[in-house]
């Protein structure tokens, strides 16, 4: 999971990187108020550059071992390249100024509030990715609440069976004590019918024999 968002963020950066390049690039062609409005552009995609790479240093720490130590070379080489692209933005930024003269309070407050106007962008970005946090956090606690729940019923279910099983072998050691007495019985009465018939037959040879003698 965490190398699967790592590449989305990377994916993301790299595209605002190539935004920031082009901006910079053409910096030089524009003059007054299309100049402030650019370097606005770069400031803004600048910040979405630093915010990408926060959650990529994130993710990367996260990682597993494997991959950590490769996430995290790409990290430092993503933070190189993006300071020396601020270095290069400011420089071009200079030399505009330079050429064009600027430099009043206008453009001072134009910044100002440039600035506060990125500043609020980013305040919203940060309230909606909150807000999203907390909405998978909600979730992730129902799913939760209802996993606690299954395992509760599925531990009375498993407590009933095996009262149930308890119940079943009492009544097998019932049974086989009762067909123990029932053996012992038959056997007992086999026993008495074979002493009868002997004791029968003893009297009957015995009859037999006294009336052959007279």
């Amino acid at each position: 999971m965490s190398s699967e968002l790592f590449e989305n963020y990377e994916f993301d950066f790299n595209n605002v990187v190539s935004k920031i390049r082009k901006i910079v690039s053409q910096l030089g062609n524009y003059s007054g108020e299309q100049r402030k409005a650019n370097v606005r552009a770069a400031q803004k995609e600048v910040e979405e550059a630093e915010d990408l790479l926060q959650e990529m240093d994130m993710e990367s720490r996260d990682a597993p071992p494997a991959y950590r130590t490769k996430l995290q070379n790409k990290m430092a080489r993503y933070k190189a390249d993006l300071d020396k692209l601020k270095r290069e933005m400011g420089t071009a930024n200079d030399r505009s100024q330079l050429l064009g003269g600027g430099g009043d309070m206008q453009s001072y407050e134009d910044n100002q509030r440039g600035r506060i106007l990125d500043t609020t962008d980013r305040l919203h970005q940060t309230s909606d990715r909150l807000a999203n946090t907390q909405r998978i956090a909600a979730e992730s606690e129902a799913i939760g609440h209802n996993i606690m729940t299954d395992l509760g019923q599925q531990r009375e279910t498993i407590e009933r069976t095996r009262y149930k099983v308890r119940d079943v072998d009492q009544n097998l050691s019932r049974s086989r004590k009762i067909l123990k007495s029932m053996t012992r019985r038959i056997m007992t009465n086999k026993m008495i019918m074979i002493s009868i018939i002997f004791i029968l037959m003893g009297i009957l040879g015995l009859t037999v024999y006294l009336k052959l003698r007279k």
